[in-house]
């Protein structure tokens, strides 16, 4: 497990299933992901399945579940995706469940626990993302996780009824280093 100030991320469970069919159709949840559609339980059973075996080195991918640190309830998934070992990159994902614990510092914590593993596990050099722009507490946290603005892709996504844009934000490995250098962690267990 990997800790911050108020979330540990570890391996996702089957046994997570149940708990992540609570909120994942809820339109609050979904209309930042770039999935607007309702999913089934079965479709989101095989994500989870591919999530617990994943392996970034092999199919590139690390999926982790994020915990309240203090009460171990499940708020949300996160990863990297599309793990290059050659370029030594990867794109970045967080999903927090529930609506109600947005906006409670569990997204920038869990990012920086995600970067933490990024660039002193995985040894990676960036990490990017790109987010809808109206999602302004989004972008408020990566911010706060030390992400730049990195370009914007005009009129990309369609939701709520109109084009927005796709923003790409990404941070660098001794831009992160500069927080936390080598021997420091984000939070104690």
């Amino acid at each position: 497990m990997y800790y911050g100030k108020i979330v540990r991320l570890r391996a996702p469970e089957m046994s997570d299933l149940t708990k992540i069919l609570e909120h994942v159709n809820e339109w609050e949840t979904r209309r930042f992901l770039g999935v607007v559609l309702p999913t089934s339980e079965k479709a989101e059973r095989e994500w989870l399945e591919k999530a617990t075996t994943s392996n970034p080195w092999k199919d590139g991918n690390l999926y982790l579940a994020i915990e309240d640190k203090q009460t171990g309830e499940l708020i949300g998934t996160t990863g990297l995706h599309g793990v290059s070992a050659h370029d030594r990159c990867a794109e970045l994902g967080i999903f927090i469940h529930n609506p109600e614990n947005c906006g409670k510092g569990y997204g920038t914590d869990a990012l920086r626990v995600v970067l933490w593993v990024a660039f002193h596990v995985l040894g990676l050099e960036s990490v990017y993302l790109h987010y809808i722009d109206i999602n302004e507490r989004g972008r408020r946290a990566y911010e706060k996780a030390g992400f730049k603005h990195a370009g914007v892709l005009r009129r990309r996504i369609f939701s709520s009824g109109e084009f927005h844009n796709l923003v790409a934000m990404d941070i660098l490995r001794e831009e992160f280093m500069q927080q936390y250098p080598p021997g420091t962690m984000v939070g104690e267990p």
